[in-house]
């Protein structure tokens, strides 16, 4: 796979590179876009060639998942995580965004505590909030250029009962750590012994950088398996983000059941025949493709940390572990939140997500898209070489 090959996403209506976006949440519409978590790379040869074939058969009908479809699931997260899921216990979704919403109504009420550990995904905030739920904040302890849970201050916000369920981001977008099995575990104690209910995030879970490896939650022992949502999707690990839907693995059978009768009550759950062609063909057939594109991803990395070392100081890195969106370290040019956002934007020309998206708690950093060909990431860190030059 030649993923230095640039593609013109502009062919399509790529949210990532659309210019009016751009302009509204810039204000540069000409912005080398670095900022939506899809990749320009294309998905890999044999999901195109299976999407080929389906396209070509001409009839669009009324499918169902097949075997094929859920052996090709439970044979990539068995091999590749070592994690046994029961077929019995996947219920389907539109997104994964849609089953935490689906999640957070389901167990717990109006005014009730959610706890997110920021700096996180922006979404988890808006989900919450859109369903009138409180924030409980449970921030990451960031010391030494490395991140980890403040244990302490979780065994606290998980001992108020009016808190109910933890969104873990597992492995942690935006900051790039891979939670460790202890990690985990220590998480799972926590809210086992304050029973808190656990929504994991794992759709970033296929990219993790070696020797880091990706630990499901519920893969840990089954009685954290009974208290966690996996919420799980192909689509960044594929690069299949505008076709495919998400899977639910709820072990739990109550819990399921709720879940289940949801999904048929508001018909939450057809089958799109082709997402269902992409996500079995990318599961039997595109394990090496994905060890390609780990190793591109880690020379990426590599390269970002090389530039900014002998051409911007100022400039750091915070080494990932895992995901393909980067978490840079802007403390060194001493701008505040809003002018370092302006100062990306329009004297350097890119668009990175601002940290302070993130919570408050992101404030002097930004996320960096690096799933992309080097030239482009070349041009854009010149773009800030330039202007720190200038500046």
């Amino acid at each position: 796979m030649n993923f230095d090959q640039v593609i013109n996403r502009s062919e399509y209506p790529s949210f990532k590179w659309r210019k009016e976006a751009l302009q509204e949440h810039f204000g540069n519409a000409d912005a080398l876009p670095f900022w939506v978590a899809d990749m320009d790379f294309p998905a890999p040869p044999a999901v195109v060639e299976s999407l080929r074939r389906r396209v070509e058969h001409g009839v669009f009908g009324y499918e169902y998942k097949t075997d094929g479809y859920f052996e090709a699931l439970l044979g990539w997260y068995a091999n590749r995580h070592g994690w046994q899921i029961d077929q019995s216990h996947i219920e389907s979704c539109p997104s994964v965004l849609n089953a935490v919403s689906i999640l957070i109504n389901q167990h717990s009420e109006k005014g009730d505590g959610i706890i997110i550990q920021p700096p996180v995904f922006f979404e988890f905030r808006q989900v919450v909030r859109a369903n009138g739920r409180r924030i409980i904040k449970n921030p990451l302890l960031f010391q030494d250029g490395y991140y980890q849970i403040d244990f302490d201050d979780l065994e606290t916000k998980a001992a108020n009962p009016k808190n109910k369920l933890l969104i873990l981001c597992n492995p942690h977008n935006p900051v790039g750590r891979v939670w460790t099995q202890e990690e985990l575990t220590q998480i799972g104690d926590i809210c086992q012994r304050h029973n808190l209910l656990i929504i994991a995030d794992e759709i970033h879970g296929d990219i993790a950088y070696p020797p880091h490896h990706y630990t499901p939650m519920a893969s840990i022992s089954d009685e954290l398996a009974q208290i966690t949502f996996s919420c799980l999707s192909p689509a960044k690990t594929f690069n299949i983000a505008g076709m495919v839907d998400a899977i639910t693995v709820i072990p739990n059978e109550e819990r399921r059941a709720q879940f289940h009768d949801f999904a048929h009550r508001y018909q939450i759950n057809k089958i799109n025949v082709f997402a269902s062609a992409a996500i079995e063909t990318a599961y039997k057939h595109s394990g090496p493709w994905l060890d390609d594109l780990l190793a591109y991803l880690q020379s990426n990395v590599d390269f970002i940390r090389a530039y900014l070392q002998e051409n911007i100081p100022q400039v750091s890195l915070v080494e990932p572990e895992g995901t393909y969106l980067v978490w840079l370290n802007f403390a060194g040019l001493e701008m505040d939140a809003k002018d370092l956002e302006k100062f990306l934007a329009q004297k350097a020309g890119i668009a990175l997500n601002p940290g302070y998206w993130f919570g408050r708690e992101g404030a002097g950093f930004a996320r960096m898209n690096i799933a992309c060909p080097r030239s482009i990431l070349e041009e854009a860190l010149s773009r800030l070489a330039r202007a720190v030059a200038e500046r």
